[in-house]
């Protein structure tokens, strides 16, 4: 089941400081990206098609202690990712069964929640 915007505009990103899309994503390189400007391995969902690189323990190979290392150049993906269209899109349980089949982080599916309530709240 999908959810509805209830109205709110999203005009950037909050991130604050949040690294939980970069952590276990598989950040698929699109035709708006040059591949060999990125360390790439294939993807394992989407045949013939590469993404970003993990480090080993699954977090995107560009982020380090600060944030994303590559930032003004990250991939198309990365630049338009928002964890708020993923609380919009999916309600919890369709969201659960993504996070069960490894398709999406359920923290960040949550972390789009919270920001959409602060969002809501913010408008009173």
């Amino acid at each position: 089941m999908k959810n509805k915007s209830n109205g709110l505009k999203i005009k950037f990103v909050p991130c604050n400081g949040c690294t939980l899309c970069c952590q276990g994503d598989a950040v698929r390189i699109t035709e708006e990206d040059n591949a060999d400007e990125y360390l790439t391995e294939p993807h394992p969902y989407i045949p013939n098609e590469l993404m970003i690189a993990h480090k080993s323990n699954g977090d995107c190979i560009y982020l380090n202690d600060t944030g994303c290392s590559i930032h003004d150049r990250a991939p198309s993906l990365c630049r338009s990712a928002d964890c708020r269209s993923l609380a919009l899109k999916y309600d919890f349980d369709t969201a659960m069964q993504l996070h069960k089949m490894k398709r999406i982080d359920i923290r960040v599916w949550d972390k789009g929640k919270d920001l959409l309530k602060e969002m809501k709240q913010n408008r009173k």
